[in-house]
């Protein structure tokens, strides 16, 4: 059996080391004991790509200090996402979501009795009127909008400076996965799409998104930006990219993608 430990929303990770990584079950039973764990886990199922078991525990701030003094650092989930491989940070993020759901759920919202986790569904059943809730996972899309050797990237102004990004939107009721790629874009930068292609996907615990990627082909329109969504766009050459986002975000692989298949491309005579 594993055991993951937030502080809050912060994950706890060992910094002590030349890389951060998750402590051992051992190290946060030495540390926070036994009993003090068993009372701050969540109600959830969860096992590592072994199939371990995995105890989620949730601690209060006033654990802080003892945690810290140990060698150990609750860190900002996003820190933990650039520090931690891409196994040990899913299990992380998948440890996140089910949490924040089992917290946010404890009481039905048809009938606002409470709630217990069913075995068979690995869903919360109400204990009065049965009705399951599931995790909530708010699909989004992210494009890559392409324009012979250009890319159109844009920048928000929570990016770190000079990081520019490919353009992202969460997809709204009724609406398909394209359609969302066509209108974001439009409302974000005023150029029209054609010929989408989808390129992957990626889980983004931030908090509970799933980020499905595309490329797509300008159309027509010069840019006219939104300002409440970015603070900047524009299109760049192939030969003139400006700094990316996280190498494990899928906005850079998009970008990556993207350079590859313009410079692979025989050069007209």
């Amino acid at each position: 059996m594993n055991r993951i430990v937030f502080i809050g929303r912060r994950p706890v990770l060992d910094v002590e080391r030349q890389s951060p990584r998750m402590p051992s079950a051992n190290q946060l039973e030495r540390i926070l004991g036994v009993d003090r764990l068993e009372m701050s886990r969540v109600d959830l199922t969860l096992s590592d790509s072994d199939g371990v078991s995995v105890h989620v525990h949730i601690l209060e701030e006033s654990a802080l200090e003892e945690v810290e003094a140990s060698g150990l650092q609750a860190v900002p989930l996003r820190t933990a996402w650039r520090e931690l491989d891409a196994e040990d940070f899913r299990l992380l993020g998948t440890a996140r979501q089910k949490a924040d759901w089992v917290l946010t759920h404890r009481f039905c919202s048809r009938c606002a009795a409470a709630t217990t986790l069913d075995p068979h569904t690995d869903g919360l059943r109400c204990t009065k009127c049965s009705q399951i809730h599931y995790p909530r996972i708010a699909p989004a899309v992210i494009v890559l909008v392409q324009r012979g050797r250009e890319a159109l990237l844009g920048r928000s102004p929570r990016f770190p400076e000079g990081v520019y990004s490919t353009l992202a939107g969460f997809v709204e009721p009724g609406e398909t996965l394209e359609e969302c790629v066509h209108r974001e874009v439009e409302e974000e930068s005023g150029v029209r799409v054609h010929n989408l292609r989808y390129f992957g996907s990626q889980s983004h615990p931030f908090p509970h998104s799933l980020m499905v990627g595309f490329v797509a082909d300008w159309l027509d329109g010069e840019l006219r930006i939104d300002p409440t969504e970015l603070a900047d766009a524009q299109w760049f050459d192939v030969d003139e990219l400006p700094r990316r986002p996280h190498p494990r975000s899928i906005a850079f692989r998009l970008i990556a993608d993207f350079e590859q298949r313009v410079r692979s491309e025989p050069v007209s005579r």
